[in-house]
């Protein structure tokens, strides 16, 4: 299954669901039931600076759940993979 996220459909996280919009091949869906989802293949990949979040919002970021697998995420990267079937 695809690398997705569901990320709050609040102001803070706005800024995520926007860069998601311009990366090639990322799908952005919603918000429905107060989520967005973004979806990407095989790999789904953010920066915290590039997104202009401070580290208690970007780790707050993936309070909505994921489908896929975490490779990385410290304080400058997320990127989740698809999950081994």
């Amino acid at each position: 299954m695809m690398p997705s996220i569901f990320v709050l459909d609040v102001p803070e996280f706005l800024p995520l669901v926007e860069h998601a919009r311009s990366l090639p091949g990322c799908k952005v869906e919603g918000p429905r039931l107060g989520y967005w989802r973004l979806t990407a293949s095989p790999v789904l990949s953010f920066r915290r600076k590039e997104l202009g979040f401070k580290p208690a919002v970007w780790h707050g970021a993936l309070t909505g759940g994921l489908v896929g697998h975490i490779t990385h995420f410290d304080n400058d990267t997320l990127t989740i993979e698809e999950a081994a079937s």
